[in-house]
């Protein structure tokens, strides 16, 4: 994709942008896990489409991992206005507490 599309992507209106970094939860029992952190990489009238996150070392180098917005149910969102540093720390909270199937960390 070329740096003017990605960019066009990117200033499209609505929550989520290509590069915000999320954390998504999903309904129970939709996908394997709960919860998948990443970057978006793209968004449509369809769903969500993540590439997810190594935790080793903390780049969205993983596989992509798409998500319907019908089986969303929340999302911890990142913006480049954010501290991604404290995101990241945040986002692999909610992740484990989503998988215990706890009620996601409230914001400090």
């Amino acid at each position: 994709m070329s740096d003017d599309k990605k960019a066009e992507k990117a200033e499209t209106p609505g929550v989520l942008k290509v590069g915000y970094w999320v954390a998504l939860t999903l309904r129970p029992d939709v996908a394997p896990l709960r919860c998948y952190v990443g970057t978006v990489a793209e968004v449509d009238a369809i769903g969500v489409r993540l590439t997810l996150v190594d935790w080793f070392s903390g780049e969205a180098t993983g596989h992509d991992f798409f998500a319907p917005w019908s089986s969303i149910t929340s999302a911890l969102v990142g913006t480049p206005a954010d501290n991604l540093e404290l995101f990241g720390k945040a986002a692999s909270k909610w992740q484990s507490q989503m998988e215990e199937g706890k009620a996601p960390p409230a914001q400090e």
